[in-house]
């Protein structure tokens, strides 16, 4: 009987070591495929091996990414915030989640401003207006800089307050694969926790992922009542010109500076990705000197058609000549791709990540400060 009971509870241990282990290195749980992804200018993700030796679960933070069950088991208690266009949300979208009026990623910077120049565009992916605005000498770079930059404290916390997010709920922030692929859906998740909000998740795949389960849509807005939201902004989250411009001097040598950009843009064959519609808003092509390491942020992707992000050992082997008890600070173009990238150091347990939000749109126009690798 003892050796009965004893096997019994060894079976149940092994089957219970085995769903951790499953659930917490993103084995794929859904049930079909979704839809494809628009990937100009970026091809297939590539395969990563070389899993580093002393890494270690224990590292990382899997619980920043959810899935559709876990949205589903904590319905009512979790504030849900779908991050596509109003128009998107409206046609369909999770049950119980909010929107913030507009694309998260747009609506938390000043892109008023240039709307009084370009006019108002035809959707949140009309892009057109800004070029030509740009190519005709009617846009400055100094507003279009403007518009790119984070709003003001005050301004995201009426922003959150408005929405009824509070800093006391779990908060899931979700889009589609237009915004997944270009990293915009993570932009929320930076910004919430550079204001101190101290658990924002990501539903891995977005919209097309709660699709792929067959789970149903809601076309009735959902709003919560106004809340208090009072920032507690982390500095450290957010790295300035000047620390990089230290770290570039080598007068900071133990933060690591990554780049986050495509092998074409580090290289500086390119200023911008190819077909970028901010092509024509950068002077220069190169990269920041004493760049640790380059990780196209799109490689983090398992393919190019369902966005989900890769395993997180094969994560942390991208990343494996990093010290994740060193200051991380990322870099792209327009800060979209880095908050993305910020979200896997997030997830995989570096001590300190940071953006540098100004980016190469910045750097690369100004002429005093040094660039490697480009002209």
């Amino acid at each position: 009987m003892k050796t009965t009971l004893w096997t019994v509870f060894v079976v149940v241990a092994v089957f219970l070591g085995l769903v951790i282990a499953y659930s917490q290195t993103g084995l794929p749980e859904r049930p079909g495929g979704a839809g494809k992804a628009v990937a100009a200018g970026y091809g297939k993700g590539a395969q990563v091996t070389g899993v580093p030796a002393n890494w270690s679960m224990a590292d990382a933070n899997p619980d920043l990414l959810v899935r559709p069950l876990d949205i589903e088991r904590n319905r009512g208690k979790w504030i849900v915030i779908d991050c596509r266009d109003k128009a998107s949300y409206d046609e369909g979208h999770i049950p119980g989640a909010i929107s913030l009026g507009g694309r998260c990623h747009a609506v938390m910077r000043d892109t008023e401003k240039i709307i009084p120049i370009v006019g108002k565009m035809e959707s949140d992916y009309d892009f057109e207006p800004i070029k030509k605005a740009l190519e005709g000498g009617r846009l400055d770079r100094e507003t279009l800089l403007g518009s790119l930059s984070l709003r003001a404290v005050e301004d995201l916390e009426k922003l959150f307050a408005r929405a009824g997010v509070s800093r006391d709920k779990t908060v899931v922030v979700y889009s589609d694969s237009r915004d997944i692929l270009p990293g915009y859906h993570a932009v929320p998740f930076f910004t919430l926790e550079y204001l101190g909000h101290p658990d924002v998740r990501i539903l891995d795949g977005g919209i097309e992922e709660w699709k792929a389960y067959g789970k149903p849509l809601d076309t009735n807005e959902h709003k919560l009542p106004p809340s208090v939201f009072k920032a507690q902004v982390a500095r450290q989250r957010l790295a300035t010109t000047d620390e990089v411009l230290r770290i570039a001097k080598g007068d900071l040598r133990d933060v690591q500076l990554v780049d986050s950009r495509l092998p074409v843009e580090f290289s500086g064959e390119r200023p911008v990705p190819p077909g970028h519609f901010l092509e024509k808003a950068v002077d220069r092509a190169g990269r920041i000197p004493n760049t640790t390491l380059n990780v196209p942020h799109f490689q983090q992707f398992v393919d190019m058609e369902t966005l989900r992000l890769k395993k997180i050992p094969a994560l942390a082997a991208m990343y494996r000549e990093l010290d994740k008890n060193k200051r991380t600070v990322l870099y792209c173009y327009i800060a979209n791709r880095i908050s993305f990238s910020y979200f896997v150091l997030r997830l995989l347990g570096f001590k300190d990540p940071a953006i540098y939000h100004d980016s190469w749109i910045v750097w690369g126009n100004d002429t005093r400060l040094p660039i490697e690798g480009g002209s």
